[in-house]
């Protein structure tokens, strides 16, 4: 089934990512990359192109690093599963400075991206053409995923279960929503013989938005229904379009 590109997750990841780790370029120890500053991590933002933009703190060992040091740094994100980080390696140079907040802005020149699958240096990686990373975009439903997942899995599991039993697994017990992005639905599916992971894919898709996705499933994915995991007196309610 269709699905995020290699490149869309990694623009996906540094999007969504509110800090980063940062490394001088190579420098890892076993359980992954030996941050620079004393382990301190970084405040990130992303710029247009993908490339990091790293909130440092004014007058910090990591600032000094960051606009001192010719040599590359690493910057590593956490990453959906199957990955668990990514990373990018370029060379790094202040492009703005904010005396008040006391924060000096460096933007990270991409030199090379990856996916990797595993905490340490030796973890098997996914290399991502710099190219391809650039010209990718965030996939436009990471703001809004990570509530619909939650209140898909606590709200509406006996719909997906019926669900991926009409579309041929039959045997299916239980559904755990796992990803929401611009193709659909990714599932892990249970049942007696292990787990699956599976796609759900919107109808003419893919979106760029919600507001695309056809009115019945949009229903689901946006009602404002009260979960069985939310606390709250009474009975739940049933589902209301947004």
């Amino acid at each position: 089934m269709p699905g995020p590109s290699l490149a869309e997750l990694a623009r996906t990841a540094l999007a969504r990512a509110a800090a980063a780790t940062v490394s001088e370029s190579g420098a890892f120890t076993a359980s992954g990359p030996r941050a620079a500053g004393g382990g301190d991590r970084v405040p990130v933002r992303d710029r247009a192109d993908g490339s990091p933009l790293l909130l440092a703190a004014a007058g910090s060992l990591l600032e000094q690093r960051l606009t001192s040091c010719p040599d590359a740094v690493s910057v590593s994100v956490p990453a959906s599963a199957p990955f668990a980080a990514l990373r990018i390696t370029g060379t790094a140079r202040e492009v703005a400075r904010d005396q008040t907040a006391g924060i000096t802005a460096c933007a990270v020149a991409v030199r090379s991206v990856g996916l990797v699958r595993g905490a340490t240096a030796v973890a098997p990686c996914a290399e991502i053409p710099v190219e391809a990373y650039h010209a990718a975009a965030p996939d436009p439903l990471w703001r809004v995923a990570p509530g619909i997942l939650h209140h898909l899995e606590h709200g509406h599991m006996a719909e997906l279960t019926s669900c991926v039993r009409a579309h041929g697994l039959v045997q299916a017990d239980w559904v755990v929503p796992r990803g929401l992005d611009r193709y659909g639905l990714e599932l892990i599916v249970l049942d007696d013989e292990g787990t699956a992971a599976v796609r759900l894919s919107f109808p003419d898709g893919p979106v760029s938005s919600l507001e695309e996705v056809p009115a019945s499933i949009r229903a689901v994915l946006t009602c404002r229904c009260r979960s069985r995991a939310e606390p709250g007196p009474g009975p739940s309610r049933p589902c209301e379009p947004s």
